[in-house]
């Protein structure tokens, strides 16, 4: 497979999710769980994770290298003065593609979901002028945005969103016919053209349902594709025996994002953890930041995949991800160890032990990765830095560093 290719299968399902295009409208088999009720989001809880499991997570164009600002964050009160809402207050970037939206899986891990026998959404709404609201189904380069506009008034005001009224986001897709089958994310989000400032504020958010019975539902065997991470301490962590490995000159990556500056390892005595740490030219981004860490773990050079950013020349055949956004008090996002062919086939989240920490003050962000990998064979790599959707800069540009084994 070709590097451009692999690139479109890990990157195109969130360029669909977050560049929506520009044309706008207003029962479970064996094997599944069911939701234990139609509340996707009551925010009384104000920690902003839903009823997935997962958080709602900020999607704008910034992780692209678009200019826009968003920021989600708890509302008090909410609807009917609820305890909380969740409000996303945001300045959009300008350009075509400027969007801001939270959006957040239906099911746990993002698996795809069966909506069969529910109607729509239900939620209430407070702001100016007009949002989306719908749902992101199927998964990968055939993945499409479902949504409907929805007016937004000063005032609290509870909405049905009819799935019978959505319509297909993107060019090249007006033909496709709403299926309730492989429903992944639950979104709210800029109308096309939006410009300036946007804020919304959005509460009880539900399925609507015709009786009592229907309930989304999700098979156990779909694989993940998001989960969580908790944070590590960066403070002991800068206190290891740390070996420079590589430096990256300034102004190489892609602009608005993540940029390296040097690559340094250490192993951790007191865990079987082998950690990376890439020191950044600038600030670490506030409510994301992407890593991959390239290897060649067999000492073979020239077999593997072609790494698809600068180090073109580069073969993999084991690829650790952490594309992440930061919630309160842990990660969540594609997070994994894959070989080559999952990889291309857009699965990257996977069950490994991988450690995570930001050192904002310093500028510096940690990969804890297992000493395992690190085993035997000489380890050839390549690390990247980028946002949470798209890698940015690499380090080396040319060449491998190679890291010690255990």
């Amino acid at each position: 497979m070709s590097a451009c290719s692999t690139t479109r299968m890990l990157v195109w399902f969130f360029i669909l999710l977050v560049l929506i295009g520009t044309t706008a409208v207003p029962g479970a088999a064996a094997g599944t769980h069911a939701a234990s009720a139609g509340r996707i989001d009551d925010f009384e809880d104000r920690d902003l994770v839903s009823a997935s499991g997962l958080s709602w997570i900020p999607l704008a164009d910034d992780q692209f290298g678009g200019g826009t600002i968003l920021k989600l964050e708890v509302a008090r009160p909410g609807a009917s003065g609820s305890k909380g809402a969740m409000r996303l207050a945001a300045t959009l970037g300008e350009g075509p593609n400027a969007v801001a939206g939270a959006w957040t899986p239906v099911a746990p891990g993002a698996r795809a979901a069966d909506l069969t026998g529910v109607d729509g959404l239900r939620l209430s709404l407070r702001g100016h002028g007009e949002v989306l609201v719908g749902i992101r189904r199927g998964g990968g380069m055939g993945g499409v945005n479902f949504m409907a506009r929805v007016p937004v008034g000063p005032d609290w005001q509870s909405v049905i969103v009819p799935f019978a009224k959505l319509e297909p986001q993107g060019k090249g897709v007006e033909a496709t016919a709403w299926d309730p089958h492989d429903a992944r994310w639950i979104g709210i989000s800029t109308v096309p053209g939006a410009q300036g400032s946007f804020e919304v504020e959005v509460d009880d958010v539900a399925w609507s349902v015709n009786g009592s019975a229907a309930k989304p539902a999700w098979s156990t065997k779909d694989p993940a594709s998001f989960r969580t991470m908790p944070k590590d301490d960066p403070a002991p962590l800068s206190r290891l025996p740390w070996r420079e490995l590589a430096q990256d000159p300034g102004g190489d990556g892609k602009p608005r994002l993540p940029d390296a500056r040097a690559l340094s390892v250490a192993i951790d005595p007191g865990r079987s953890i082998t950690w990376l740490r890439i020191d950044l030219q600038g600030a670490i981004p506030a409510e994301w930041m992407g890593v991959n860490l390239v290897l060649d773990t067999d000492g073979d050079p020239e077999n593997g995949a072609p790494w698809w950013g600068k180090n073109t020349s580069f073969k993999f055949d084991r690829l650790v991800t952490a594309w992440v956004f930061v919630a309160p008090d842990h990660y969540e996002g594609m997070i994994g160890i894959a070989p080559p062919d999952q990889v291309a086939a857009g699965l990257v989240t996977s069950d490994d032990e991988l450690h995570l920490a930001l050192d904002r003050p310093a500028r510096r962000v940690y990969l804890g990765v297992p000493s395992r990998l690190f085993s035997g064979t000489q380890v050839r790599a390549v690390a990247a830095v980028g946002s949470s959707f798209i890698f940015s800069d690499d380090l080396p540009d040319t060449g491998a560093v190679v890291l010690p084994s255990r």
